[in-house]
Parts: structure tokens; C-alpha cells; sequence
């Protein structure tokens, strides 16, 4: 199972790198190794074939008086001497019949014609003849023949055998072979370092741009890169460290921005507060003032009692609703049919449709699984939809419901993991309507809080819409064609469970 991991765990950069270098290094070493290999043998096989040929000469040289005047003794001690030479094993001096005239180790075959195959061989040449073969006694052994002539005359005189061991020959190729392989092992154990120093001259400083990368995405621009180079690694490290400096001036024009948007919302709030509340308050101002001087004025009193209780509601529901987007939300959660939900929103507001010549179609899927949610804030959700819907369209106009099963991703999809996410299900709500529709820069603020198109309210009934869908784990989007109508379109998340599945 260790083993398992190791294997599952990707390979560094630096790991990438020494591999990459040694595959590039064994290759060439192991070549080298055999080239020189195959020339140092080469080499000393030609020296000692070289060796044998210049030995072999050079006894021919001196035994060739002596083969003419058949002086054995004289020939017998140039065989002698010869063979008493480093790797030397015997020579051999035949006459113009191919008789042996002297042998050094076995002068029992003078005057004897020797019947192996090297030997007839050497005999009858008429040119330098090197043989190679093995024997029990000699083993391995090189057989050099060298044909003796007289100046001016054609014929054959004798013939210079001289027989080399080729047990050095072999222990200096093996020599050669062990220091060729000690200096390809020592030569890659410097490969191997050398590429460990470069891959770490190379990854250290992608290392530390690593963690500069991972300090960044904390939120820390304040890192720097030392440029120790000025090649590309260098041109990497000066390129982030300009990218940090340019983030960390953005961050402070951000900050500067969003100072200035929330001064903006602030002053947007205290507008849309004072024009929405200093018209209740202007009246309740000035039936105060004749409250006072006309308190036993029985229509005066009526009029005190109708208008200043309804006013203060109006300014009691500002208030609620600057509220509900400024503390933090409880929900007080319970099991919800949605269609059932939707279909009590929509009878609050039959009247208003009606008034308004609208007719209501709904679209609800059966056997939808139950969500959960709080029931009124999801009521004041789907109202206030709703009731812009109705107002955006009288006289006349179509609204249209709509609920339905939908699937979508866990997670959204990453290019760094591009493994598919499981699917879970969602309530999808759909309010359509057929008014006027919305232009695309007030579409981009609808959800803003305190923005509105309309003489009277704060613009919070939109924000609050936004808070309650968010509050529930949901989504809400909203398309708009000017002329043609709205859409919006809410999220609910179905809890997850063993009954829950994803569609064929």
C-alpha cells in the first residue's frame, strides 16, 4: 500500500529533471565505454600480432645463412633464444622441404614434418600467415609464419614459426575492460551530481516562486523574488516580482474603490431612507401641529387617526427591511412542498392580478422532493418577484409559474481537476412575466441594495430576494428582454439522501 503511494505521487520537477539527464548520460557513457573498449582491444591485439610478426622477421633474418648452409646448431640456438622472450611459447625453423631444422621445446620432432592443420599450412605459405588456435598444451596461442627467401631466386628456402601466448593479450583487455567501466561508473556518479546541482540551480528558484505563487493566493503581495540570474528564470522572477507590485497597487486602488462605493451606498442608503421617510413624517409632522389646535375637531381627529398609524407602519417597514439586510440571518427551517408554497404566494396576490387584467398560468412538476426552508422568508421571496412581475406588466400580460426537477454539478468544473463532479439535485423555480422587460445596466443592479427605478421605495425588495436565496444555500439568475419580459430563475438545494438519485 506504501509502495502504492509513492507510486501515485507525481514526480517533481527536479526528480524530472535528473532522470531526463541521466537517460541523456548512460546512453552516452555506455557508447564511449564501448567504443574505447572495442579500440583498446583492437589496439592490443594488433601489438601483439605486431609483436609476433617482428620476432618472427627478425629470426628469419638471422637463421637464413644458416638454413643455407645447414648449420642445425646455429639455428637451434636462435630458437633458443627467441623463445626465451615474454609470451614466446615455442619457434620453430623448417627447411626448403618443410622438415623441422630445430624446435625449442622439442627437439625430438627434428628432422620430422609436422602433420596438423596450422602446421601444413605454415609450411606450404608463401607470405606472412598469423593463425590463431587452441591446444591443450599452448592454449591460446597466435602461430606466426614467415617464409625465408634468397635474394634473386624464387624458391623457398625454409619457413619461421614463432608461437605467441594470447593469455597477457587477454588480461589487459580484461584490465582495459575494469578500468573502462570504473571510469564509466565514476563518470556517471558525476553525471548524477552534476545534474542534481543543475536540476537544483534550476527548481530552486521555481521553488521559491512556488511559495511566493501560494503566499500570494493568502492575500500576502508582498513578496519579492531575489533575481540571480539573468537568463529566463530570471526574467520569471523579475516578471512576478513586477506582477506583485502591480497586484499590490490594484489592491490599494480596490481598497480606495471600495471606500468610495461604500461612501456612494451609504449616500444612496440616506437618500433613498430620507425621501422614503420624510413623506410619512412630514405628515404625521403636520397632523401633530393640527392635532393640537384642532383636538376636538371630530374630522380633523378621524383624519389624525388614519393617516399617523399607517405612516408609522410605512416607516416601521423601512426600517424592518434595512434590518433584515443588516443583522444575520436565522432561519427557522422546516420540511416545504414547493408547489404548495408557490401556489399559496400566488393567491395573496389574485386580487392585484386581476386589477390588473393578468392572467396567471402555472407549470408545477409533480412529485418534486420536499426542500428546507423557512417558510415566511421564502413566501416574501416568491411575493416580492411576484408583485414586480404584476407591476411591470398592468394592464395586461401573461405571469406564468413554473417548478421542475434540475441537476447540476457539486462543484464547478476546475481545469486543474478535470475529474467530473457528482450531480445533485435542486427545486428550480421559474417566474416569467411579459411586461415591459428590463434594460441590461439596471439588469446588472437589480440585486443591488438601495437601487431602484421607481419614484417610491428604497430599493431593498430586490437585496432582500437576493439575502433569502443565498440564506437557503440557493441560486437566483435573471434574464430580460426589453419589450418582451423577465425570468427569473431560482435554486433550491434538495437535502441529500439514500432515496436521492440523478435521472436516467
Amino acid at each position: 500500500m506504501f509502495g502504492g503511494n509513492l507510486l501515485k505521487k507525481k514526480p517533481t520537477l527536479q526528480v524530472k529533471f535528473i532522470l531526463a539527464a541521466n537517460l541523456l548520460i548512460v546512453p552516452i557513457i555506455i557508447a564511449a565505454a564501448l567504443l574505447v573498449e572495442f579500440r583498446q582491444r583492437n589496439t592490443i591485439i594488433e601489438e601483439v600480432k605486431k609483436r609476433a610478426i617482428t620476432l618472427a622477421q627478425g629470426l628469419g633474418a638471422a637463421s637464413t645463412i644458416h638454413l643455407l648452409t645447414y648449420n642445425y646448431i646455429a639455428l637451434e640456438q636462435l630458437v633458443g633464444e627467441v623463445s626465451r622472450q615474454a609470451d614466446v611459447l615455442y619457434a620453430i625453423t623448417l627447411d626448403k622441404e618443410g622438415l623441422i631444422a630445430s624446435h625449442s621445446e622439442d627437439k625430438s620432432t627434428e628432422g620430422q614434418r609436422l602433420e596438423d592443420a596450422v602446421s601444413l599450412k605454415a609450411a606450404s605459405t608463401k607470405q606472412i600467415l598469423v593463425e590463431k588456435y587452441s591446444s591443450r598444451q599452448y592454449g591460446e596461442v597466435y602461430d606466426v609464419a614467415v617464409p625465408v627467401f634468397i635474394e634473386g631466386s624464387p624458391d623457398k628456402w625454409g619457413t619461421i614459426r614463432v608461437g605467441v601466448s594470447l593469455e597477457r593479450m587477454y588480461r589487459e583487455i580484461a584490465q582495459t575492460r575494469w578500468r573502462i567501466s570504473l571510469f564509466g561508473v565514476l563518470a556517471l556518479i558525476l553525471g548524477s551530481v552534476g545534474s542534481v546541482l543543475v536540476a537544483r540551480r534550476v527548481t530552486g528558484p521555481i521553488r521559491e516562486l512556488m511559495k511566493g505563487v501560494e503566499a500570494v493566493g493568502r492575500g500576502d503581495l508582498s513578496q519579492q523574488i531575489p533575481v540571480r540570474s539573468r537568463d529566463e528564470i530570471g526574467e520569471l522572477a523579475e516578471a512576478f516580482n513586477t506582477m506583485t507590485q502591480q497586484l499590490s497597487r490594484m489592491r490599494e486602488l480596490e481598497d480606495q474603490l471600495r471606500r468610495s462605493e461604500r461612501l456612494a451606498a451609504l449616500g444612496t442608503m440616506a437618500a433613498g431612507i430620507a425621501h422614503d421617510i420624510r413623506n410619512p413624517l412630514t405628515s404625521i409632522s403636520i397632523f401633530t401641529q393640527l392635532i393640537t389646535h384642532h383636538f376636538m375637531d371630530p374630522e380633523v381627529r378621524a383624519k389624525f387617526e388614519r393617516i399617523v398609524p399607517r405612516e408609522l407602519d410605512r416607516v416601521q417597514r423601512i426600517l424592518e427591511d434595512m434590518l433584515e439586510l443588516a443583522r444575520p440571518t436565522t432561519l427557522s427551517l422546516e420540511t416545504i412542498d414547493m408547489n404548495e408554497a408557490l401556489l399559496q404566494t400566488l393567491e395573496l396576490f389574485e386580487l392585484p392580478a386581476r386589477d390588473g387584467e393578468i392572467t396567471t398560468v402555472t407549470q408545477l412538476a409533480t412529485g418534486l422532493p420536499r426542500i428546507r426552508g423557512d417558510r415566511k422568508k421564502l413566501y416574501r421571496c416568491f411575493g416580492n418577484i411576484i408583485q414586480n412581475a404584476i407591476q411591470s406588466m398592468s394592464p395586461g400580460g401573461e405571469l406564468r409559474i413554473i417548478s421542475a426537477l434540475s441537476y447540476r454539478p457539486a462543484t464547478p468544473f476546475s481545469p486543474s481537476d478535470p475529474t467530473p463532479s457528482a450531480m445533485v439535485p435542486f427545486v428550480k423555480v421559474m417566474i416569467v412575466d411579459t411586461g415591459q422587460g428590463i434594460f441590461p445596466e439596471v439588469l446588472a443592479r437589480i440585486f443591488d441594495p438601495f437601487f431602484t427605478t421607481k419614484e417610491k421605495g428604497v430599493g431593498l425588495g430586490m437585496a432582500i430576494v437576493h439575502r433569502i436565496v443565498e440564506d437557503h444555500r440557493g441560486t437566483i439568475e435573471v434574464s430580460s428582454v426589453v419589450g418582451s419580459g423577465t425570468t427569473f430563475t431560482v435554486l433550491l438545494p434538495v437535502p441529500v439522501g439514500p432515496k436521492t438519485s440523478e435521472p436516467a
